[in-house]
């Protein structure tokens, strides 16, 4: 542990924005592991999907609608409650309907994809970063380095030695956050993508059970 903090203390002030920027590729790799881990297998999504369109077909209320798929919680209860709203939002204006078709299912694909990429997007940019951070203390590091150069001569090999290993630790620290930060990324963006469309056959009956509850509701206007 001592040997870890010394490394720590050798970095220079850069290394405390790398640690922060580790604990947060950490937190975001746990908190989209246990999401994956919870999604629901097909049989169930089915059986959900099965169930909310039988509650569209009977005309139940939007609001009692919008709260029923809230409680199903994960990614099937946000997408069809996002659904849901916009259905809601859209039904009132003059839509062709090609035009609410098309809206209701960039909705419930947008929510799908989105669910399962929540924060991937800060981990790419976690990964980008902490590349630049160790640039940046890889330039402060030969700055030190030279600036003792400049002050000492090159009589005393320590006192430059202590630059230039800040300059590599920084280095070394920003690649060995950013790489599994970006294998991290690349493997959670694919699985999101693989999920949104294991989802959109069940979306599009969703959609179509909506589109017919739309024509209900034209019918009697």
């Amino acid at each position: 542990m001592g040997g870890l903090v010394e490394y720590f203390q050798k970095g220079g002030p850069f290394m405390y924005p790398l640690l922060l920027w580790s604990i947060m590729v950490v937190g975001f790799f746990i908190e989209r592991l246990i999401t994956f881990l919870r999604s629901r297998k097909v049989e169930e999504i089915r059986k959900i999907t099965d169930q909310v369109i039988d509650m569209i077909n009977r005309d139940v209320p939007l609001d009692e609608l919008e709260r029923t798929c809230r409680r199903f919680g994960r990614m099937e209860g946000e997408v069809l409650s996002d659904g849901i709203a916009r259905f809601r939002f859209i039904s009132t204006e003059e839509r062709t309907p090609e035009e609410m078709r098309a809206e209701l299912n960039g909705t419930v694909e947008r929510s799908s994809l989105g669910y399962f990429r929540r924060y991937l997007d800060v981990v790419n940019f976690l990964a980008s970063t902490s590349v630049l951070l160790g640039l940046l203390g890889t330039v402060r590091g030969m700055i030190v380095a030279f600036a003792q150069i400049a002050e000492k001569g090159l009589g005393e090999p320590t006192i430059v030695a202590k630059g230039i290993s800040e300059a590599l630790i920084t280095t070394v620290t920003g690649l060995s956050i950013a790489v599994p930060a970006l294998a991290i990324y690349a493997y959670f963006d694919g699985r999101a993508t693989t999920k949104a469309i294991q989802f959109e056959p069940y979306g599009h009956l969703f959609v179509d059970a909506l589109m017919r509850r739309w024509g209900r509701m034209k019918q009697a206007a």
